[in-house]
């Protein structure tokens, strides 16, 4: 089966690029308003202490990175198909012209998203294992790892001339070691946190004052993102094996799905948080605190 041309694959990536954006932007307000603004009162700002930071910036800077990576797709295009006017035409110029640091944009955005990504569920499992650092050890390790093997992919990638291809013989390892990488710390860390739910939701004395079903619509939540996640990973590793101009597609598609799920585990999240009602009575050090679901 003859492979898509590059130029062709460039549209096609923008293409869905613009799609995943607008979802993005769609799932970004509210996402903000929900961290920043209280929920009894709709535009009070919540204090200080209600504000959970780490999140707060790490959706910031992903939906900025993303931004910042459909803005320059476009620019990319329009210097390939209008401004472009030498021989060969876009063809040409996205196999010897395209240099750059425009050309560097979504393998940097790309490495980014992961890492922050993966860093933030990391987190979530953190926070739910009462901040517990034992609990994410095999999480950490596993994206300690993806995180060096990002940065040498990015590295490897900066040096990639206008005529090759992110299918480089030098490139293939790294890029699927990275993916795998990234899809065993989601899979890890996701399976931490719903089996620490679910093991709260089925044990009346570690559950505590927290209404029954709460802790398992929580953990099919992560479970529904995580899977979602986690099957953007393989077919985007899929993509990469199969040596096509459209692991350009699925690097920039990755871009805005890990922000997209995040945000999306946010509101839902918050969504059933604003449905719960805790039940009065003393705390024992052993129950699963109530409030940690506000917390992720």
């Amino acid at each position: 089966m003859a492979d898509v041309q590059a130029h062709t694959a460039r549209l096609i990536a923008l293409f869905v690029s613009c799609v995943l954006y607008g979802m993005l932007l769609t799932t970004f307000v509210p996402c903000i308003h929900s961290l920043l603004f209280s929920a009894s009162q709709r535009f009070r700002l919540k204090p200080c202490s209600d504000i959970k930071f780490p999140i707060l910036i790490a959706t910031i800077l992903m939906f900025l990175v993303a931004t910042f990576s459909a803005v320059i797709s476009m620019q990319n295009i329009i210097d390939a198909f209008i401004h472009y006017s030498g021989p060969g035409g876009a063809l040409e110029y996205y196999r010897v012209h395209n240099k750059g640091w425009k050309h560097w944009v979504v393998a940097i955005g790309d490495a980014v998203q992961v890492v922050v990504g993966d860093a933030l569920l990391i987190y979530r499992c953190y926070v739910i294992h009462d901040r517990n650092w034992r609990s994410i050890i095999m999480p950490a390790v596993s994206w300690i790892a993806m995180a060096a093997l990002s940065v040498m992919s990015l590295y490897r990638e900066l040096r990639l001339q206008g005529s090759q291809r992110l299918d480089d013989r030098d490139m293939m390892p790294l890029l699927a070691s990275t993916l795998l990488l990234t899809f065993a710390t989601s899979l890890i860390t996701t399976y931490l946190i719903v089996r620490r739910l679910l093991k709260a939701e089925f044990r009346p004395d570690l559950r505590g004052r927290l209404p029954p079903h709460f802790l398992v619509r929580v953990g099919k939540i992560f479970f529904e993102t995580g899977l979602f996640y986690t099957l953007s990973v393989v077919a985007s590793l899929v993509v990469y094996l199969s040596a096509s101009n459209l692991s350009y597609v699925a690097s920039l598609a990755i871009i805005h799905i890990i922000p997209l799920t995040c945000n999306l585990l946010l509101i839902r999240v918050e969504s059933i948080n604003c449905r719960k009602q805790i039940l009065p009575s003393h705390r024992k050090e052993e129950e699963f605190n109530p409030n940690t679901a506000e917390e992720v």
